[in-house]
């Protein structure tokens, strides 16, 4: 599949696929340096990163991942023998790119089957060379020297930091043309103030996952919501953290930025629709298994549940989508066990969930 970086504003640009990659060009010239927003699903979307920055004359510097999920880091391993670049991540999800095999053992709460033990849950190993502290700022000097600031504000921050202009409701045009600043003649803009990149955590898909606002106020908001169409489709997003994955769609809706750019969907200017129909589809996912436990004379284990909520959504499970899904449903679970609204209990060994009285 084709990878091609398209600016969307000043110098920050997107690569559209199945996951969105963002870059950000730092200088211009021969000085121009360029930071990745994750590297893709395998070795290949490595190669044609590697390629993309050859072919708009910039040097990568670093790749900034998100989170460790394979379909946003399986690229790093190539990116860094071809350019021995650095890689930054967070402390916890470092960990997982190190150690792939973490994510499947995980999800299968065990030592995981063969048959999810593949390149969908698990990217090449890659180490992480720079730690990242949320909020913190991420900066590339003109010798290509990385500063991390800890302890900054952050890209929702009403601080000294001049506040970013929100976006008009409804306006949805398309940067498909060159909306917005555009690129010197021959080259990137010049970074105002040296730039930086603002890093913020957005809790709740993964252990650790971030989200990144480039000085041109682009916000690549990774896996924190997901698109109408997937919704659609697939009804149940992957969450570790429900509790945490509302509070951090409430704080999107509170970020000001021109463009928001989500891992699986279109880039925006206004996040708040997508923001509104990823909250309504989990509160709709809540009671579909509240009226489904509630149904069952005796309660519900989590077998009975996950197959319920299967049934309702006409989804077909596969071994990848049986952790996925089912990983997922636990976490509602343990969320509705948290707002009282369920309990639980053993029988025969079995933990079997009940609607509280």
């Amino acid at each position: 599949m084709a990878l091609v970086f398209e600016p969307l504003v000043g110098n920050t640009l997107v690569a559209r696929g199945p996951t969105n990659l963002g870059l950000y060009v730092f200088g211009q010239g021969d000085a121009a340096r360029a930071v990745v927003i994750d590297s893709g699903g395998d070795e290949d979307a490595g190669r044609r990163i590697v390629r993309e920055c050859e072919r708009l004359g910039v040097r990568l510097a670093a790749v900034l991942n998100t989170h460790s999920n394979a379909d946003h880091c399986g690229g790093n391993a190539f990116v860094k023998r071809r350019t021995d670049c650095a890689i930054a991540a967070t402390e916890i999800e470092a960990a997982f790119l190190q150690y792939p095999h973490l994510e499947p053992s995980f999800l299968a709460g065990g030592y995981p089957q063969k048959a999810i033990r593949n390149k969908f849950l698990m990217a090449p190993p890659s180490r992480a060379t720079h730690l990242l502290e949320p909020p913190c700022q991420f900066v590339l000097d003109e010798s290509g020297t990385i500063d991390i600031r800890h302890g900054v504000a952050s890209a929702g921050s009403r601080g000294p930091e001049r506040t970013l202009r929100a976006a008009s409701p409804g306006d949805t045009t398309s940067p498909a043309g060159g909306q917005g600043a555009e690129p010197a003649s021959g080259g990137f803009l010049a970074t105002v103030g040296g730039g930086a990149l603002h890093i913020i955590a957005l809790p709740g898909h993964y252990f650790g996952m971030i989200g990144v606002r480039t000085p041109d106020r682009v916000f690549f908001a990774a896996d924190a919501l997901a698109g109408a169409s997937i919704l659609e489709k697939y009804h149940i997003f992957f969450f570790y953290d429900v509790a945490a994955e509302l509070e951090t769609l409430t704080m999107l809706e509170k970020i000001e930025a021109e463009w928001f750019v989500p891992s699986h969907a279109e880039p925006v200017r206004d996040i708040r629709p997508l923001v509104d129909l990823n909250r309504a589809k989990i509160f709709e996912i809540a009671e579909v298994i509240v009226g489904l436990v509630q149904k069952g004379k005796n309660g519900a284990s989590l077998e009975d549940v996950v197959a319920e909520v299967c049934a309702h959504y006409g989804i077909v499970l596969n071994a990848d989508q049986h952790v996925l899904v089912g990983s997922t449903i636990r976490s509602y679970l343990s969320w509705l066990c948290d707002q009282g609204r369920l309990e639980y209990g053993f029988e025969r060994n079995r933990m079997v969930f009940r609607v509280r009285q």
